[in-house]
């Protein structure tokens, strides 16, 4: 689709690299003819969630899937999703779908894998409840995720989460906001997960019918967000990605983005770092003085409160689900 693009990149952290830990993110993106999506999934980090890095995989894969089937079948589709009403029946029906999808990627990888000796002598002995729940059968906390996830379409757009991270949207004049909920469950290294037996119940969603879809919407996992000690400067984070996306095009601004993560996984959080998202580029480049004054604001007040910079040495936090 010619006006909107999307794209995506995950790196392993660095406190990952140093504890030899599998990356627990996943991320992707589809471009096609009449749609995008953009998709974020974060694993738990916790040693007992013994699949949580495949389960972060099976995510983004449910989720592109049933956006898939459900922007292909709806017909009247601008018109049905005006109404709110509708649109909350209809969403909460491609989010059922997007959870019951997860939950049969993950017992068929359960069924044809059942957990090996090795993988659950790794859980704590003081995490030994988990191991019982795992022999009894009861497996879905171990590929427990987060999962964050965006499309558009030429007259609309949607977001949808479960858990931490973080969906930003810049708009035309350069401001960022949330437009997805947060979840009061979700706090220090305790989030809300696809694994949950309410997961149907906790997603949540936001919409932007098409005069009002931002020239950019990201999606990043939490080890973005927790790279920065304030929801305004990870504002500021990616309110200069808009900007080198406006300046720069998709292609060199992505290949910025890839080559930069690792160095901001080391400088900040330490975890996996998952970013993507949905943009439209003839609107980022009409907001590119707008960002451009931000930008320099923010980077003149940065430079006279600057304090010494400090490498994070220890990594990630170690997320458990509600």
């Amino acid at each position: 689709m010619e006006k909107y693009a999307a794209f995506a990149r995950t790196c392993i952290g660095a406190s990952h690299l140093k504890r030899n830990i599998v990356c627990q993110d996943a991320s992707l993106a589809v471009n096609g003819e009449k749609y995008v999506i953009a998709a974020v999934a974060d694993g738990h980090g916790s040693p007992w969630y013994l699949r949580t890095d495949k389960g972060a995989q099976l995510s983004v894969k449910s989720a592109e899937e049933c956006i898939k089937e459900f922007l292909d079948n709806l017909e009247n589709a601008e018109e049905r999703l005006g109404n709110e009403k509708e649109r909350f029946v209809l969403f909460s029906q491609l989010w059922r779908s997007i959870v019951a999808r997860w939950h049969e990627y993950a017992k068929a990888d359960f069924m044809e894998n059942p957990f090996t000796e090795e993988e659950l002598d790794s859980i704590p002995e003081d995490r030994n409840y988990y191991r019982e729940k795992y022999l009894s059968g009861d497996y879905l906390n171990a590929y427990g995720s987060t999962l964050i996830t965006a499309a558009a379409t030429e007259s609309f757009a949607f977001c949808m989460q479960i858990g931490d991270g973080k969906c930003v949207a810049i708009g035309a004049d350069g401001t960022a906001w949330e437009p997805v909920p947060w979840d009061s469950r979700c706090y220090d290294c305790v989030t809300t997960s696809i694994c949950q037996e309410d997961a149907v119940l906790s997603g949540r969603f936001c919409y932007f019918d098409r005069e009002s879809i931002p020239p950019a919407i990201f999606i990043g996992s939490d080890g973005v967000d927790d790279s920065y000690c304030s929801d305004e400067i990870l504002y500021a984070f990616y309110q200069g990605l808009a900007l080198t996306f406006a300046q720069s095009g998709v292609e060199e601004s992505v290949r910025q983005l890839e080559a930069f993560l690792p160095e901001m996984s080391r400088r900040g959080s330490g975890d996996d770092m998952s970013a993507a998202g949905i943009i439209n580029p003839a609107g980022l480049k009409a907001a590119e003085e707008k960002l451009l004054s931000i930008v320099e604001a923010r980077n003149t007040k940065a430079s006279e409160t600057a304090e010494p910079e400090q490498e994070v040495t220890e990594g990630d936090s170690e997320a458990e689900n509600t």
